[in-house]
């Protein structure tokens, strides 16, 4: 299993990053990874148990269900479907309070390949993927809350 983590310094205050980060009507301001992103089963908002359709710029389809929800420090998602090639697939997002107008956001994701792609080589691969998009996202949540703070 391939471990993804990144982390930055956000000169902006806990809540309003972590509402950056859920509020999908402001998502592609600050997101360079999806084309598109749709909450499924008529939810409006992130919720425990939410389904949500990710579709990547990359043509990279996935459906993901929200595990954990807790405003304004964690949200946090496993896969239920996805490409053929990844096994499993989780990713949190967690937001700490370094005072009051700065957060470190942390990324982590964990990836897991089918055992017919070679997975110590597709684990890495999806590893050396996954890092560059996480830190670009990272990056624009940076840029989008540091702007509007």
């Amino acid at each position: 299993m391939a471990i993804i983590e990144c982390e930055l310094t956000i000169k902006s205050p806990p809540a309003e990053v972590y509402k950056a980060s859920q509020d999908y009507s402001v998502r592609y301001q600050w997101d360079p990874f999806p084309e598109k992103i749709e909450l499924l089963g008529g939810a409006t908002e992130a919720g425990i148990g939410v389904k949500t359709l990710v579709i990547a710029k990359s043509g990279l389809r996935m459906e993901v269900q929200f595990v954990q929800v807790d405003p304004p420090t964690t949200a946090a998602i496993i896969m239920t479907k996805g490409p053929a090639f990844i096994k499993s697939f989780g990713g949190s997002w967690v937001f700490k309070p370094l005072s009051q107008n700065s957060t470190k956001a942390k990324f982590r994701y964990s990836i897991k390949t089918k055992a017919w792609a070679i997975p110590p080589v597709s684990e890495y691969i999806a590893s050396l993927y996954f890092k560059k998009v996480v830190m670009a996202r990272l990056i624009g949540l940076k840029t989008y809350c540091e702007r509007h703070a």
